[in-house]
């Protein structure tokens, strides 16, 4: 009777204490699962075979796809014996959360708890991994997905680049419209378009603290040239907004650009005609007012010929109102309040006096002093206020006889300078 009760007890303290293995008689920890049952009956199993395993060690650690989790690992998932096209991965709990600080479809949820969100929600459209660190979910990156607000989207700022684009051309450009005042909050993917074969698409983010740039990725085929306007709406943390592009670059407060082209004497007509043409644009500010020059004669002429006029050109599609101060080193013109119909101008001189002047060349005789001037060159500066900014533009062009006597290879050079003052 005593043996029996001693066999009993061994038994059970067998099951109790012993490794257990299912579908294998080998088990490699205090609990072992062999999925396909191809483990050895001795030793440790190969790779390829502990792919299948599900094993618990002593200590606690538990593998899926590795008899030997790795120590510092409560739980290691391993795929790295599956073959390629057969690996797999980990699936989190998914669910659709009510809003960032959402703590009722999941409640008093833990500090750390981790949930993929759906993002089915109207007014909670996040899709992606989510953790609640005792107050609100944060992406993985730690970024918050309270609303995201701005105080301010300037979008009289933004910029395309590149800046123009030509009909029945592709179009890969970015356009970025800079803000102010940014939460730190989260914005939803946005698509608008097409508008003249272009579309706008922004991804999900968030607004950085304070100032901050919105960056949209802008393709298709435009179905304009450039200077011709594309307009977005723009509607995001909290305000709406348009955005013009294609009109070339906008300026940012202080900053220049300078341009310099060759024209021939003889051409008549606008500049932006004959830089059209030759595959360049006229300089643009704000995105809607062209600097423009109308050469109204050939300027092979001695002095005294008045052979071009500064314009002031609205290439956008609404009326614009402008103010403007011109002062050349002949006269000056000003005009206040003055409202310009699309594809209107002004002109902010009565003529310019432009000629090839002395026409000395090589062959002349040096001077070696002069005193005194005439009227065969005249510079400009424009003050010019458009949507509130002050820009200065200034107008430099010269009649170059190439240091010959041929009239017919005369150029112009025309130098303009725009600056953004305020």
């Amino acid at each position: 009777m005593k043996k029996i009760i001693l066999s009993i007890a061994i038994v059970a303290y067998a099951k109790f204490y012993s490794q257990v293995g299912i579908n294998t008689s080998n088990p490699q920890g205090m609990f072992n699962i062999d999925g396909k049952k191809d483990n050895n009956p001795i030793g440790t199993p190969t790779i390829g075979q502990q792919a299948n395993d599900f094993v618990i060690t002593e200590d606690g650690s538990a593998g899926i796809g590795t008899t030997l989790p790795d120590a510092s690992a409560i739980l290691e998932l391993n795929v790295n014996q599956l073959l390629t096209g057969k690996q797999k991965g980990f699936l989190g709990p998914r669910l659709a959360l009510n809003s960032y600080n959402d703590s009722s479809t999941i409640p008093n949820p833990a500090l750390g708890l981790l949930v993929f969100n759906l993002g089915t929600i109207s007014t909670f459209t996040y899709v992606g991994y989510v953790y609640w660190n005792g107050t609100q979910w944060l992406t993985l990156d730690g970024r918050t997905l309270k609303q995201g607000t701005v105080e301010a989207l300037k979008c009289a700022d933004a910029n395309l680049e590149p800046s123009t684009y030509t009909a029945g051309m592709m179009v890969q450009g970015l356009l970025k419209i800079p803000y102010t005042g940014g939460n730190g909050g989260i914005f939803s993917t946005q698509t608008i378009g097409p508008v003249n074969g272009l579309t706008a698409t922004l991804q999900q983010g968030n607004f950085t603290q304070g100032t901050g740039t919105l960056t949209f990725n802008v393709s298709g085929t435009s179905t304009v040239n450039s200077p011709t306007l594309t307009s977005f709406p723009i509607s995001l943390g909290g305000h709406n907004c348009t955005v013009n592009i294609g009109g070339g670059k906008k300026l940012s407060s202080g900053e220049y650009e300078f341009y310099t082209y060759e024209v021939p004497t003889y051409h008549v007509g606008l500049l932006s005609n004959f830089l059209n043409s030759s595959g360049k644009s006229a300089p643009i500010l704000g995105g809607k007012i062209r600097v423009d020059l109308n050469f109204t004669s050939n300027s092979n002429a001695g002095s005294g010929s008045v052979t071009y006029n500064p314009r002031l050109v609205n290439i956008f599609g609404n009326n614009i109102k402008i103010w403007y101060s011109a002062l050349s080193s002949v006269d000056r013109y000003r005009r206040a309040n003055i409202l310009v119909a699309p594809g209107g101008y002004v002109e902010t001189d009565n003529g310019i006096y432009l000629n090839w002047g002395d026409n000395m060349n090589s062959n002349s005789t040096p001077l070696n002093s002069l005193t005194g001037s005439d009227d065969s060159q005249e510079i400009e500066t424009i003050d010019l206020s458009v949507d509130g900014i002050w820009y200065r533009v200034t107008i430099f062009v010269y009649v170059d006889n190439l240091n010959d006597t041929l009239d017919f290879n005369n150029i112009r050079r025309i130098h303009i300078t725009a600056q953004r003052m305020s």
